[in-house]
């Protein structure tokens, strides 16, 4: 059936994009065909590989295509589509516009879809004999991502929802006689546009990052699967070890970025809050780096491939179950940044049941193939990377399981309540098992692969222990609010840092895992610098808080006013405006050798308003050596409801002749109302409201208030009453007879409430980020030149 275009409607792009959509579909299940009979006897081998390439390239480029036509509409700001119209605004910079396209459900979904077909290619040349059932894996997975923008509905049956639907079209539009008219699209100038929450620069770069590690987890999965189906247990590690570290780096860095931007934009106080969404896709990430040790084992020891098919396989099912936590709405009274339910569940649960039966149903016919090994003894890296391995796991088990309360609670009707105090549960529960991985880490530096010399050993590592050992007892008695527990862990993170030094610089250059050693030496700096920023994390607004709102966590600050806060000078100086976004001037002031206060910086945190969706806070922060000041408003006045003069409007009125106003002690009478033509036709009017005050000696006063009406443009007077510091304005006309509107402002002085807090040395924390990614960028680099030397 045609569709019919309304007046100004672009309707071609989007039959396109639908068009690509069925023929993404139809182009994977040809090439689950084609690639199934790769193998089958009797088929013509080269034929049917040749098919098999050329209809996943024809998936790749119908997904390539959708997400144009997608774009295409976004840019153009077609806001007859409602995804457009939803997530789009003309106003938006273009940053952010490009970024809409994966601000909703839809769009997100192709994003996934577009990296996994774009890496697919890659991973289709590489692959060699392993290319056909890894490619059926590659492209299922495709098929399960596309139906979710298939927008198919018949007799009550949806699958997916349409990204090219028209606004119109929504079912609870069409009811609606303003979408009937042909004209409709003419009244509509603008789009809603993006939460103002992800009006930031980070938006632009940490979901595409966070979508390429999700895309590139399925490539291990796929090349495990196609082990299996082949019965050949050791071929599939090569081509595997760089996709595996590509898909850590890539969900590392997103994670880091995210909590980058958390830091920078969100008002909690920190960069990691354990909100479930971020919790979802951490999980991931621990399961992926598990895995990767165990492969390396199995690479490195010819054993242990039971346990690193099952780390293989979980690292990408993760991946689909937290795609299922924050995307089916089951987490929404949880997290703030989960996606609401929008019938997909379903759909996600099924993605995630199919990638879970089919490898494992493929591991238990392939149980009597698979060697069972013995357990490592107890003092060899063996042991070490196997436990440290599992350690890693049951971290991410106890972060999923709590982060599941609401999954559970929805299957089995119970009434589990997450904790109250989410940072501190999760701390507690993760310390140890940090301290677990950084003691193995720092000790598997030195044990080598089966039977080692415990002498050697132990000279190889006592110096770094006892510096150690002294870093810890240092930091004991320079802090004195440090915990024993966090003792043993800053003697943990030493001895890590300083091992992995010692074996970077002893095998620079040489055979060994110099990559390996740079990400050590980078995370146990992360680590350290977690444990002396947040350890020591100081909210320096609570000294002089006093009474005020949020636990006494507050500072009020008026405007021009110095006050000492700690060691601290501050002073609210002023603010600015700068579109829908008013930026907030407090100065950080310090004595000079005349004992005089001089400006030292200035912080500009800032409030972005957005009638629709709510204010957003945005903290500003100090980078400095020691530390950041870090701070957020909690409270700020309304500034267009201010005069230049400093007046501030504290009640708007609906008033007739004969009511009374009362203003900073005032009364105020309405005395009398009345119309005055300016021109013949009256096209021009002035209503004037008397207002009236009286004195204590019964002196009365009038003060005329007006309202202008000239040429469809109204005009409001404002009139101040007498020497009180009040001020009435006209502000407009009621709908009910001889009744208007008044404003009254009050001389008041402009203040802010802050919350300001201090992070010691958190830039060893994203110091240690770069290390650590860097040296996981030179694994990937040392494999992907390894994998292709055996390809060759």
């Amino acid at each position: 059936m045609t569709e019919v275009a309304y007046i100004g409607e672009h309707l071609l792009p989007g039959t396109i994009g639908r068009f690509l959509i069925y023929l993404s579909i139809l182009s994977g299940l040809a090439g689950i065909y084609f690639y199934q009979n790769l193998s089958k006897k009797g088929s013509d081998h080269r034929s049917m590989l040749r098919l098999g390439r050329s209809a996943y390239l024809l998936q790749t480029f119908s997904i390539v295509g959708v997400s144009l036509a997608l774009f295409y509409l976004i840019v153009n700001h077609c806001f007859e589509y409602a995804y457009v119209f939803k997530h789009s605004s003309t106003l938006m910079p273009a940053k952010y516009i490009i970024s809409s396209f994966w601000a909703g459900q839809e769009g997100s979904f192709l994003l996934w879809a577009f990296f996994i077909g774009t890496f697919g290619i890659g991973a289709m040349y590489t692959a060699r004999k392993l290319e056909g059932p890894a490619m059926i894996v590659v492209i299922l997975a495709q098929l399960f991502l596309m139906s979710m923008v298939l927008g198919f509905n018949i007799a009550g049956f949806s699958l997916g929802s349409d990204p090219f639907q028209l606004l119109r079209l929504v079912p609870e539009n069409m009811p609606n006689d303003f979408f009937r008219n042909p004209n409709y699209l003419s009244f509509i100038t603008d789009g809603n546009g993006l939460n103002p929450l992800l009006e930031n620069p980070w938006m632009v770069i940490h979901p595409p990052l966070l979508f390429m590690g999700y895309a590139t987890a399925i490539f291990p999965f796929a090349f495990a699967f196609a082990s299996l189906v082949q019965n050949d247990k050791r071929y599939w590690f090569k081509p595997t070890l760089p996709w595996l570290s590509l898909s850590i780096g890539l969900l590392g860095t997103g994670l880091i970025m995210g909590g980058a931007w958390a830091y920078q934009s969100l008002t909690f106080g920190g960069f990691w809050a354990w909100d479930p969404v971020e919790n979802a896709s951490l999980v991931p990430w621990l399961v992926q780096i598990a895995a990767l040790h165990y492969l390396l084992l199995s690479y490195k020891r010819d054993k242990y491939y039971f346990g690193t098919y099952i780390f293989t396989f979980l690292g990408f099912i993760m991946v689909l179950y937290a795609s299922y936590l924050t995307r089916s709405g089951v987490l929404g009274e949880t997290s703030v940044h989960a996606f609401g339910d929008d019938g997909r569940s379903f759909q996600l649960i099924l993605f995630t049941a199919v990638f879970t039966v089919l490898p494992a149903w493929l591991l238990f016919k392939r149980r009597k193939a698979i060697p069972s090994s013995e357990l490592p003894s107890l003092f060899s890296r063996e042991f070490l990377m196997m436990y440290g391995s599992i350690v890693l796991m049951l971290s991410a088990f106890q972060v999923i399981s709590t982060t599941s309360v609401p999954v559970i609670n929805k299957i089995f009707g119970t009434g589990l309540t997450p904790p109250s105090d989410v940072v501190g549960f999760y701390n507690t529960w993760q310390l140890p098992f940090a301290i677990l991985i950084t003691i193995l880490l720092g000790v598997g530096q030195y044990i080598s692969y089966g039977q080692n010399d415990l002498k050697m050993f132990f000279r190889q590592v006592i110096y770094p222990f006892v510096i150690s050992l002294v870093i810890g007892i240092v930091g004991f008695f320079a802090d004195a609010d440090m915990s024993i527990a966090h003792v043993v862990f800053l003697i943990c993170i030493s001895f890590t840092i300083l091992t992995s030094l010692g074996y970077l610089f002893r095998f620079a250059g040489g055979k060994g895992n110099t990559g390996a050693a740079i990400t050590h030496v980078g995370f146990g700096l992360f680590l350290l610098g977690v444990l002396l920023t947040f350890a020591n994390t100081e909210i320096l607004s609570k000294a002089n808080a006093g009474a005020m709102a949020g636990g006494g966590e507050n500072i009020m600050l008026f405007k021009g006013q110095v006050k000492q806060m700690g060691k601290y000078h501050v002073c609210y100086s002023g603010s600015k405006v700068e579109r829908d976004e008013t930026f907030y001037q407090i100065d950080f002031l310090k004595k000079g050798a005349d004992d005089k206060l001089y400006l030292d910086y200035s912080v500009f945190p800032s409030i972005k308003v957005n009638s629709m969706m709510g204010n957003v806070h945005n903290p500003d922060t100090r980078n400095m050596l020691r530390g950041d000041i870090y701070m957020y408003l909690t409270y700020a006045e309304d500034q267009s409801k201010r005069t230049a003069d400093g007046f501030l409007q504290t009640d708007l009125a609906e008033v007739s002749p004969g009511d009374t106003l009362k203003a900073a002690g005032i009364n105020i009478l309405f005395d009398s109302l009345s119309v005055t033509p300016m021109d013949e036709n009256a096209t021009e009017v002035t209503i004037t409201a008397t207002m009236k005050t009286i004195d204590n000696t019964g002196k009365a006063t009038f003060y005329p208030l007006t309202y202008a009406l000239k040429g469809g443009y109204a005009e409001s007077g404002m009139v101040n009453i007498g020497d009180k510091g009040v001020k009435l304005s006209f502000a407009g006309v009621s709908d009910q007879a001889k009744t208007i509107q008044v404003g009254i402002f009050e001389k008041q002085q402009e203040f802010i409430v802050a919350k300001i807090m201090f992070f010691p040395w958190i830039w060893i924390v994203w110091v240690g980020s770069v290390i650590m990614f860097s040296g996981i960028t030179v694994s990937i680099w040392r494999r992907a030149v390894k994998a292709k030397q055996a390809a060759e």
